[in-house]
């Protein structure tokens, strides 16, 4: 048995920490990326491994066959200080039916403070202003096919709005969940934003093309057609140590998204009798930084909820770091 156990890990090790082949990465084709960014102070304090770890409310921001666990009715709200001022956030309510499944509803959003529009004749500012305002609206549902395997699915409308130029849209999210009796091993997947190509509204003065900006009057261009960020995520994780009064777990993902190359991630979660975590984790092939760790404390109210108040620091390289702060309530 402990033979077993020393290959599962060493497995789990090597899935997400064996380094990819080098490979063109097409940044910058798609839209909505604001959708990339992990939800939540736990996940995002565990590396972002957190595809079989989510449970309740909040798995619906990583893998919707997860929101059948962590309780009957859950709420859940997250809020995150993001670089250049940028408020990040999302809530999700969840409400579990019985046989009939688990129902929830759910939203991100991404918003800035006004910004000084500047062009070519004032660089230093027009005296006019624009903000930006990004969201998804979300409906998921999911429910147990067996007692080990669980499936959910998310349908989403997907709006961004720069300015004058906009876009609405609808994605799915898709996912599956499939549990063990050996050490709580899980084994996951999911597909998030999958959707149809969009079109941002109006139209731009191309300047890096002569045919648009020196004819008088200029000449106008519509908007290329771009995708949304499509990710496939495969996830593990197994616990390491369990005993009464504490809990030492171990998650690894695969992620696959169409617009960068693959990412491996890794993170582990030290629980005391489900009262206290310590988290840390590794983004494997981020961009920039990589290091996230993270601390939560769970609180018993009145004996008819569960209070769970989450915290988690990421380092963004040269984007310096955020802070994710992140509430459920289980009732």
């Amino acid at each position: 048995m402990k033979n077993k156990s020393f290959l599962l890990v060493l497995t789990l090790l090597l899935l997400v920490t064996v380094s990819p082949l080098a490979a063109f990465a097409p940044v910058g084709t798609v839209v909505g990326q604001f959708m990339e960014i992990g939800m939540g102070a736990k996940g995002a304090g565990m590396g972002e491994a957190y595809t079989t770890v989510a449970s309740g409310a909040e798995a619906i921001f990583w893998n919707p066959a997860g929101v059948v666990d962590g309780g009957k009715n859950q709420l859940f709200l997250s809020q995150t200080q993001w670089p250049a001022d940028m408020a990040f956030g999302g809530a999700a309510l969840s409400m579990t039916l019985g046989n009939v499944g688990t129902f929830a509803i759910s939203s991100i959003y991404l918003m800035t403070d006004d910004m000084e529009i500047t062009s070519l004749d004032d660089p230093s500012g027009t005296g006019e202003y624009f903000s930006l305002s990004n969201y998804t609206l979300g409906l998921t549902y999911g429910r147990y096919l067996t007692d080990r395997v669980s499936i959910g699915v998310t349908g989403k409308l997907v709006r961004e709005e720069y300015m004058d130029h906009n876009y609405s849209a609808w994605s799915l999210d898709l996912g599956s969940i499939y549990r063990t009796n050996f050490h709580g091993l899980r084994l996951g997947m999911s597909i998030m934003n999958f959707g149809p190509e969009v079109r941002f509204s109006g139209e731009y003065i191309d300047y890096s093309d002569q045919h648009s900006y020196l004819p008088d009057p200029q000449v106008p261009k519509k908007f290329q057609t771009y995708s949304l960020p499509v990710m496939f995520r495969f996830g593990t994780s197994i616990n390491l140590l369990e005993k009464v009064n504490y809990r030492l777990t171990l998650a690894g993902d695969m992620i696959h998204p169409n617009n960068n190359v693959e990412q491996y991630n890794l993170g582990i979660e030290y629980s005391f009798r489900d009262m206290a975590s310590l988290r840390g984790g590794y983004k494997f092939a981020a961009d920039e930084g990589g290091l996230t760790v993270g601390a939560g404390i769970r609180i018993p109210v009145k004996g008819w909820t569960t209070l769970c108040i989450d915290y988690a620091y990421s380092d963004l390289g040269m984007l310096t770091n955020s802070h994710r702060f992140s509430l459920g309530l289980s009732f």
